[in-house]
């Protein structure tokens, strides 16, 4: 890792670009010599409305005293910044320079002929690029506003301090605001409630010999905690949620036998075992006496351990606890039985036993731990019917225990616990998009059950929630209820507007919707390994979900749209754009949904590319401007999944809304384009009409009844809670560090 940034000039355009991109706004310098250069700053200026935006007053007239030296260096901060972020930084050239008009006036032979030249010979249209209408937006430039040091820490302090788990962005964020200078007691909260984020933090400041062990041994308090450090030291994502997974052979067709379902791994000579995907480094001894030591602290819980057994069984053959059994006697007592007994009773073990036996003295037990009776609280109502009130009443007696995220993920299942709907919708623990969904068989409930625990769980917020400071008058946007709290950020991707998974959100107005994709070639590798083709496709699906039409590399065009062109390589970079007339598709079709899918077509995971990113723009008319207007953008989302297929978002045509999605979809044979895997995207879609979380309109309601008084004028309140003024949906920060 690099050294601690200590020097302020460098520190301080770290913390811009940060606070730029995720809240729009800006710590100016405080200068001794001001200065007036208005031609410097209406240059300024003039370049960042190009990209959308625009300085507010009060940042415009702070800039105004700002000598040429820091506005120069303003200047590149911003506009490099901006780019990035609505994806201006790189060139696009459509495969038909002229898209649209281009596609839907040349005919189906010069199609056809042009697509079979750039398959076989890598040849693209030459065609000269016509002068096109200049674009008028009708939109208006989003303000950067100023800020202050102390915001910025506040924000960066919530991140570490929340509730759910974080975003790669968000961890980078962490990640150099720890490294830039700033001191940690401003950038630590006293406690990080959430362990993977503890330990992701814990491991930057060790590798950079900032920790006061005696002030991090407060963040870890279980056997697993140490284990989560001790990936994080180790380069390993936090959450651990590729301990199960096993490395795949990169080509497996080069051994006949590999085409098996269960040789698709390498295989350990000496054991015959997989090769595990990851591994632990090598630790210094000073190291492994914290490690040792953390988790002789924690009471080295054999339980624990038996979660990720086989993990500390390699930990330990790193950690060598028998060198320090004297100073750690439980570390290595737990550790030996670890690799000497093969079945070690557990509490768990003994609740799952209750729970098959349909036991009623298990409600006792699992009331011990709190957190496991209330993930167990549903299978126990409807396995043991006749012990309702015992279980409701030992629920109630640990109410005080679980986490908020908990009891407000409990608060959406029971409140729509009996809502008809096809499928129960999951989405894993893990660094990708997955969507799991599976026919909702549950049995009926006693509504007086599910009734009285959501007046439980909630009233137990409204308690937890009173205990803060108050917020006054309250005005909640009513469009916030179609926004799902978001309790986990671990595989969302990096957006410019970030959005939970589920989220409905309203299309500007506009007839044209402009999707977009760029991508570059791999930098390594034989040159026949570097190609990259990443196909866009448009999926448009009736009321239910069916398949109605696609537009895609093999369909260039409708009377409603048209798709700019297939580039199979991307050595310079390359893009693909697809143009829907929203109007024209509901006159002329049945359709109803767009479903947008992104494939990587020579079968590189997304997370293997050096850059992809994809987005969409609104126009109002389709043939003026260029191809690519940062101006237009809506939304830009970096594609980083460790998948094949992607699909970040569907539209809602007729109600003119977005549907947020950022999942993936599994590959169902060596075909996947948008065609081949219409099952699995028409599943989807259904999966996302029957999603229930808790929305932040709720979620908010409860800090107002335990804070405040609900006001339904947003001009009297004081706290505001909408979707572009006061906490909006895109803070995640706030939202998890101060909400949750």
């Amino acid at each position: 890792m690099n050294g601690i940034r200590t020097d302020a000039r460098q520190a301080r355009q770290t913390l811009n670009r940060i606070f730029l991109r995720r809240s729009q706004k800006l710590v100016l310098p405080v200068t001794d010599t001001p200065a007036s250069e208005p031609g410097l700053l209406a240059a300024l200026h003039k370049n960042i409305e190009r990209l959308g935006y625009s300085f507010s007053p009060e940042l415009l007239e702070a800039a105004s005293v700002m000598n040429r030296e820091s506005l120069t260096e303003l200047h590149d901060l911003i506009v490099s910044t901006l780019r990035r972020m609505a994806g201006d930084h790189v060139k696009y050239a459509p495969m038909y320079p002229n898209f649209p008009e281009q596609v839907m006036e040349a005919s189906d032979a010069e199609l056809y002929l042009r697509a079979v030249l750039h398959y076989a010979l890598g040849i693209l249209p030459e065609t000269p690029k016509e002068t096109r209408p200049e674009l008028k937006v009708r939109k208006k430039t989003k303000p950067i506003e100023p800020g202050t040091e102390e915001e910025f820490v506040r924000m960066i302090r919530n991140l570490i301090g929340s509730g759910g788990s974080l975003s790669d962005e968000d961890k980078a964020d962490v990640s150099d605001s720890l490294r830039s200078g700033i001191e940690l007691d401003r950038l630590l909260p006293d406690s990080i409630p959430f362990k993977e984020n503890a330990a992701y933090v814990a491991s930057i400041l060790l590798e950079e010999g900032l920790a006061d062990v005696y002030r991090l041994s407060a963040y870890f308090s279980t056997a697993t905690d140490v284990l989560r450090l001790a990936a994080g030291l180790s380069g390993l994502d936090t959450s651990l949620s590729w301990a199960k997974k096993t490395a795949k052979l990169s080509r497996p067709a080069a051994n006949p036998y590999n085409l098996m379902q269960g040789m698709q791994h390498e295989i350990e000579p000496e054991t015959g075992k997989p090769v595990p995907l990851y591994r632990f480094r090598k630790f210094k001894r000073a190291e492994r006496r914290l490690l040792l030591g953390l988790l002789e602290k924690s009471g080295a819980s054999l339980e624990d351990m038996l979660l990720y057994r086989e993990l500390w069984k390699r930990l330990g053959e790193i950690l060598h606890p028998g060198e320090m059994r004297g100073r750690y006697p439980a570390c290595f007592e737990a550790f030996s039985r670890l690799r000497r007994e093969k079945s070690i009773p557990t509490f768990r073990r003994k609740a799952e036993e209750g729970l098959r036996l349909r036991d009623p003295e298990v409600i006792a037990l699992l009331a011990k731990r709190p957190g496991e009776l209330a993930r167990r609280l549903d299978f126990l109502l409807r396995t043991q019917p006749q012990q309702t009130e015992e279980i409701l009443a030992a629920f109630e007696r640990a109410l005080d225990q679980p986490a908020a995220a908990l009891l407000l993920q409990l608060l959406a299942h029971f409140k729509h616990r009996a809502e008809p709907r096809k499928y129960r919708v999951f989405f894993p623990k893990g660094s990708i998009g997955k969507v799991v969904a599976v026919y909702n068989n549950l049995p009926r409930l006693d509504p007086a059950a599910p009734e009285r625990l959501v007046r439980s769980i909630e009233r137990e917020l409204v308690a937890r929630f009173a205990q803060r400071e108050p917020l006054g008058r309250v005005y909640i946007d009513p469009r916030l209820a179609d926004i799902p709290v978001p309790f986990s950020g671990r595989s969302a991707s990096a957006a410019l507007r970030p959005l939970p998974r589920g989220s409905r959100v309203a299309v500007p107005e506009g007839d044209i919707l402009r999707l977009f994709c760029w991508w570059t070639n791999l930098r390594s590798g034989a040159a026949h390994d570097r190609r990259v083709d990443i196909d866009l496709s448009l999926v448009l699906l009736d009321d239910n979900w069916g398949h109605v039409e696609t537009l895609a590399f093999y369909n260039l065009r409708e009377d409603f749209g048209a798709h700019s062109g297939d580039i199979t390589n991307a050595p310079k970079g390359a893009s693909e754009f697809i143009d829907l007339n929203i109007p024209a598709v509901l006159q002329k079709t049945k359709a109803r949904y767009a479903m947008v899918q992104i494939a990587c077509f020579t079968g590189q995971p997304f997370s293997a590319l050096p850059e992809c990113f994809a987005g969409f723009m609104i126009r109002y008319d389709g043939r003026s401007g260029e191809a690519y207007d940062p101006r237009t953008v809506e939304s830009r989302f970096d594609l980083t999944v460790d998948a094949q297929q992607a699909v970040p978002f569907a539209v809602d045509l007729r109600e003119r809304r977005l549907i947020w999605m950022d999942a993936v979809v599994k590959n169902r044979g060596f075909w996947i384009t948008a065609h081949h895997n219409m099952t699995g995207l028409e599943l989807l879609g259904r999966a996302f009409s029957d999603v229930r979380k808790t929305s932040l309109a709720e979620l908010y309601a409860l800090h107002a009844e335990a804070r405040g008084t609900r006001t339904y004028r947003e001009e009297e309140a004081d706290t505001v809670f909408g979707m572009e003024e006061g906490v909006t949906p895109y803070q995640t920060d706030v939202i998890l560090g101060e909400y949750l």
